[in-house]
């Protein structure tokens, strides 16, 4: 080799242990501005006195080691570097973004005590799991409670809907075996009106910039946490100990901080609130006694009078021949919904939840009303009977699932109508959708409208499915057509030919 070959290579050899060393100085700078960021912080805070000791301490616990796994110095590391911020800007903002933000601080503070006892415990079982995750379920539950109660605030009610739709990230705790695409949309639900904050003070308040800074960072940078730590759900501790007693045991510890600082008295342990809140449901008035009443199957009916020979009509005078029963010397009692022994019969209930509004187990009621719609919202109708069901605006699609004797009624909706496991429904459309899919049904009306026309309809294992059309002229009736149910298929070579009956007559 030549003294020029051996000068190139030892020139090629130094530029890459410049490059190198340079990329790991960069690596060391950037890690030394975040602790920078996180150490001015705690100093802000600290110079301020903010009284937020008891949700601090978690910070605290990460700067002092405290023997905590590396999960939960991570987590303490995202309140302290967004959430701390984000309290501090709401305050400033002041008003229900405040109010609201202190509930956000207390659900954050909630799931970093359920990440705190997963690294010591074992994976429990669903019960004492729902225990576990109830405290800042139920914080969510009042967020977005928040939210609903200020809809007629214009100024902040962007705000508002930020944090309720991106608070849903906390719900990952529950997700297997993927739960970083659910924080993403989460994330991406609350950025749909942080934007819209952005795009109404950037360059007026820089205040609402910055809340929105926090707040997406910390939906941001959840998701990477949860990949490094929770790849699959979150992380349980294979040798650990008892989960529901670790939690007990931890909460005492946990309450603790606040006596610090001059924020007041403890508050009391928080044990009872994890396994004491079951009772509370047993003092539903009558709702045991209907289900103790419909669950004797036959005897149900041990307390009906039996009809004697005079009372049948073929027996009584002719003169005096009438349908009406006499009354008996007991009043009346209204008829309950009907339903078969060992049926199960679950809650009503007509909310949304995230993004999809759920209707369930609604018997009789012709006044359901759904108006305050998003595009992005779904419609979900599950086991109702005898009921009308109104969706006003453009939802993104619906889903009639297991109804009876059921009506809907809507508007316009972005993907789909599916009607599935469902018989004597009507389904009205005003404006139009895409597509409906009707699958294992009976007696299915489907009423299109002109600018519906265009819809594709696909059906599977149904009978009695009509489809009406709308008059040509203002003065005729409605067309209503059935859809073919029979079918006749005969082989023709190697392949088979199906075509619709038709019978004449």
């Amino acid at each position: 080799m030549c003294i020029r070959d051996r000068v190139s290579t030892q020139s090629t050899g130094l530029s890459a242990f410049a490059m190198s060393l340079e990329k790991a100085v960069t690596d060391l700078v950037t890690r030394l501005e975040t602790v920078t960021k996180r150490l001015e912080t705690v100093e802000k805070q600290l110079a301020s006195g903010v009284p937020a000791a008891s949700h601090a301490a978690p910070a605290a616990a990460a700067a002092g080691g405290d023997g905590d796994a590396p999960s939960v110095q991570d987590f303490d590391g995202l309140i302290s570097q967004f959430i701390q911020p984000y309290l501090e800007h709401s305050k400033k903002i002041g008003d229900v973004v405040q109010t609201q933000a202190e509930l956000v601080l207390k659900a954050i503070d909630e799931q970093r005590k359920l990440v705190s006892v997963a690294s010591k415990a074992k994976k429990p079982d669903d019960s004492t799991l729902q225990s576990l995750i109830k405290p800042c379920s139920d914080l969510m539950g009042k967020i977005v409670e928040i939210r609903e109660k200020n809809r007629a605030h214009k100024t902040l009610f962007n705000n508002l809907s930020a944090i309720s739709e991106g608070i849903s990230a906390l719900g990952w705790v529950v997700v297997t075996p993927a739960p970083v695409p659910f924080v993403n949309e989460a994330r991406g639900s609350s950025e749909f009106y942080s934007n819209r904050i952005l795009k109404d003070f950037k360059g007026k308040d820089q205040l609402q910039c910055d809340w929105v800074s926090s707040w997406n960072g910390f939906l941001k940078e959840l998701a990477p946490y949860i990949k490094k730590h929770h790849t699959t759900g979150l992380a349980w501790n294979p040798r650990g100990g008892d989960a529901k007693e670790l939690s007990a045991s931890s909460a005492p510890a946990a309450a603790a901080a606040p006596p610090r600082g001059p924020a007041g008295p403890p508050p009391p342990p928080p044990a009872t609130s994890l396994v004491g809140d079951a009772p509370a449901d047993s003092k539903k008035p009558n709702t045991g006694a209907l289900f103790a009443e419909l669950n004797k199957g036959d005897a149900v009916t041990s307390g009906l009078k039996k009809v004697t020979a005079d009372m049948k009509t073929k027996n009584r005078d002719p003169n005096d021949k009438s349908s009406v029963v006499p009354a008996s010397t007991q009043p009346k009692s209204t008829p309950k919904a009907a339903a078969k022994p060992g049926q199960k019969v679950g809650t009503p209930r007509i909310e949304l939840v995230g993004n999809k509004w759920v209707v369930e187990w609604q018997v009789n009621n012709k006044e359901i009303i759904i108006s305050d719609t998003e595009p992005r919202h779904t419609v979900y109708i599950y086991k109702c009977e005898g009921s009308v069901v109104q969706i006003k605006g453009k939802v993104n699609a619906i889903t009639i699932d297991g109804c009876k004797k059921t009506g809907v009624a809507f508007d316009q909706a972005i993907a789909t109508c599916e009607v599935v496991n469902s018989a004597s429904v009507d389904v009205q459309c005003t404006v139009s959708v895409p597509s409906y899919a009707i699958d294992k049904c009976s007696g299915v009306q489907l009423y299109l409208s002109e600018q519906g026309l265009h819809s594709e309809i696909v059906s599977s294992k149904i009978d009695s499915f009509n489809i009406v059309l709308p008059p040509l002229n203002p003065q005729d009736d409605p067309l209503e057509l059935a859809v073919p149910e029979q079918y006749k298929t005969v082989v023709r070579g190697r392949t088979l030919h199906t075509e619709i009956v038709q019978h004449s007559g």
